[in-house]
C-alpha cells in the first residue's frame, strides 16, 4: 500500500541512493554524455557493489579522519592485515576502508533508522548491523577465497618452477617465465616479491614479506625451504622438486580435511530436507489406514 511503513522506508531509500547517484554526476571528473548511456563502460566483476562501494566512500570522505583516529594502531594494523589477505581488491588501503565504512554505516543506518521509527524493527536492525559488518565480511570471505587459491595453485607453481630453473635459468628470471605463464593470485603474489626485488630490496627481505602477506602454511614452507637452500648451497632444482612433493601431500591432506568437515554438513542438510517428508509420508500413511479400519469397524 502507498502508506504503509515499508512503501515509505523503500521510497527514502530510492531517494537516498538517486541524491548520492547525483552527487557522482556533479562531483565527478567527466561529464555524462549520450555516447557514454548508449555504451555504457563495463565494470568489473560485481559492478553494482563496485558502484554502491564507490557511492558509500564518497558519503564517508568527511567521516573518515574521525573513524581512523578512532580505531587506533592494533585495529588499523588489523584491518590492514585483512586487506593484503584478501589481494587489496580495487586498490582498497586503510583509507578508502574508513570510507567506505563510514559510507555503509550512514547509507545503510540511515534507512535502517527510519525502517526502526516506521515500526519495522527487525528488518532495521538488520540494515544498521549490514551496514557495520558488510565490509569486514567480504573482506574476509575475499582472503580465506584467495588463500585457499594459492595453496591450490603452488604445486603447479613449483613444478614448472623446478622445469625452468632446470632449463638454465637463473631463479630470479625462471620466476619471471613462470608468473607471466600462470595468472592468479600466487602469481600476483610472486610478481609484488619480484618488483620489490627490482627496486633493491634484498631476496630474504622480499620473500619474508611475501610470507607475511599471506596466511598460507605451505607458501611459508616454501619460503623458508627457498632461504635454507639459498643458506646452505644446495641444489635449488632438487629443492623445489622436494618442496613440490611435500605442498602436493598437504594440499591432499587439505582436502581431505575439508571433505571431512563437508560431510556432517551434507548428513544434517539431508535430515532437515529428507526427514519431514518421511515422516509426513508415515503419518499420512497410518491415518489413511486408520480411518479406513475405523470406516470398516463402525461400517461407515
Amino acid at each position: 500500500m502507498p502508506g504503509s511503513p515499508l512503501f515509505m522506508a523503500a521510497l527514502a531509500a530510492l531517494c537516498v541512493l538517486a541524491l548520492i547517484w547525483g552527487w557522482n554526476l556533479v562531483t565527478g571528473d567527466r561529464p555524462v554524455t549520450m555516447d557514454a548511456v548508449k555504451n555504457p563502460r563495463r565494470t568489473s566483476p560485481g559492478g553494482v557493489p563496485a558502484r554502491l562501494s564507490a557511492a558509500a566512500e564518497r558519503v564517508g570522505t568527511p567521516m573518515a579522519p574521525y573513524l581512523l583516529r578512532a580505531m587506533g594502531g592494533a585495529l588499523r594494523e588489523g584491518v590492514r592485515r585483512r586487506i593484503e589477505l584478501a589481494g587489496r581488491p580495487g586498490g582498497l588501503t586503510v583509507e578508502r576502508y574508513a570510507r567506505q565504512l563510514a559510507g555503509n554505516v550512514v547509507i545503510f543506518g540511515g534507512v535502517g533508522l527510519f525502517m526502526l521509527l516506521s515500526g519495522q524493527g527487525l528488518l532495521g536492525v538488520a540494515l544498521i548491523v549490514v551496514g557495520c559488518l558488510q565490509l569486514d565480511v567480504t573482506l574476509w570471505g575475499q582472503g580465506r577465497t584467495r588463500q585457499e587459491q594459492i595453496q591450490r595453485t603452488l604445486p603447479d607453481f613449483l613444478d614448472v618452477l623446478a622445469v625452468t630453473v632446470s632449463a638454465g635459468l637463473s631463479f630470479r628470471h625462471a620466476l619471471e617465465r613462470v608468473v607471466e605463464s600462470m595468472p592468479g593470485p600466487l602469481a600476483e603474489e610472486m610478481r609484488v616479491t619480484l618488483r620489490q626485488m627490482e627496486i633493491g630490496t634484498p631476496r630474504r627481505e622480499a620473500f619474508e614479506d611475501l610470507r607475511r602477506r599471506n596466511d598460507c602454511d605451505p607458501l611459508s614452507s616454501f619460503v623458508t625451504a627457498i632461504l635454507q637452500a639459498e643458506e646452505l648451497g644446495a641444489s635449488l632444482v632438487q629443492a623445489l622438486a622436494d618442496i613440490s612433493i611435500d605442498m602436493r601431500r598437504e594440499s591432499a591432506q587439505f582436502a581431505r580435511r575439508r571433505a571431512q568437515r563437508v560431510e556432517p554438513r551434507l548428513t544434517l542438510v539431508t535430515a532437515f530436507v529428507i526427514m519431514p517428508a518421511v515422516l509426513i509420508l508415515l503419518v499420512g500413511a497410518l491415518a489413511f489406514g486408520s480411518a479406513k479400519e475405523l470406516s470398516n469397524v463402525f461400517g461407515g
